[in-house]
């Protein structure tokens, strides 16, 4: 939904970041939108071919399946590159205020329909005026919001949970957004709270939605159940019967 902030979370590793990937790459094929993406976790070449694989449904490098070709590639790559667009930040560690101008100079010039800051704390932590990191964290979502509704996009943030608790068999359930680090503004804030969360016994993903701001308009609480092709590097939609 345009002029959203969207909270992505979940325990690390099971695959917050692929999931973002696989919704970008649907919402730019089947609705022709634009992305601007901040995202130094993985090198901006990594991220690329992160998301060739989505586009040609083929992994990138030699195993058990079929690779993809060259032509492959470089048509993924034409493709990619009308409709995804990088910031980077070079050695330092960007504030928000950064990330946002970069991405409102890439919205005036390409017409992009999204941003994703990937994740949180790969943003300048420090706190003016000696504010609380709650409070940092209530003005980040602020400005973030206001760059959304005003520019029209919609934002992910992809933020890890720093409070994880094992139940009594030892397995740790799927987080809460009030267990994303630092404060419950993520959780109060939030348009859209999205948990994306792995059972690796099953290779199921459960994408679970916390919250939705406005139910029915723009999505609903409830959870959805896919399983991960290694095969064409997508998700795919598990129907679940009970």
């Amino acid at each position: 939904m345009p002029a959203t902030f969207n909270l992505v979370t979940g325990i690390p590793n099971h695959g917050k970041s692929n999931f973002l990937d696989q919704i970008i790459i649907n919402m730019a094929r089947l609705h022709d939108w634009k992305f601007a993406i901040y995202s130094p976790e993985h090198s901006t070449q990594n991220h690329l071919r992160r998301l060739i694989e989505k586009v040609v449904h083929k992994p990138f490098e030699s195993g058990p399946t079929e690779r993809m070709t060259e032509p492959e590639v470089r048509s993924a790559l034409g493709w990619l590159d009308s409709r995804f667009f990088f910031i980077e930040s070079g050695e330092i560690v960007p504030t928000v205020d950064y990330i946002l101008e970069k991405a409102k100079a890439v919205k005036l010039r390409h017409g992009v329909n999204g941003l994703v800051i990937d994740p949180f704390n790969k943003i300048d932590a420090t706190r003016d005026g000696g504010k609380r990191e709650d409070e940092h964290i209530r003005d980040l979502i602020s400005k973030c919001q206001r760059f959304a509704q005003y520019h029209n996009v919609t934002v992910w943030m992809v933020a890890h949970p720093h409070k994880l608790y094992r139940s009594d068999d030892g397995v740790i359930p799927p987080p809460d957004l009030y267990q994303v680090a630092g404060a419950a503004h993520w959780n109060n804030m939030t348009d859209v709270g999205m948990v994306v969360h792995r059972d690796f016994e099953t290779n199921e993903t459960q994408v679970i939605m916390r919250k939705v701001r406005e139910q029915g308009v723009y999505g609903n609480i409830g959870v959805a159940y896919f399983r991960y092709n290694t095969s064409t590097r997508s998700y795919e939609k598990v129907d679940k019967t009970y």
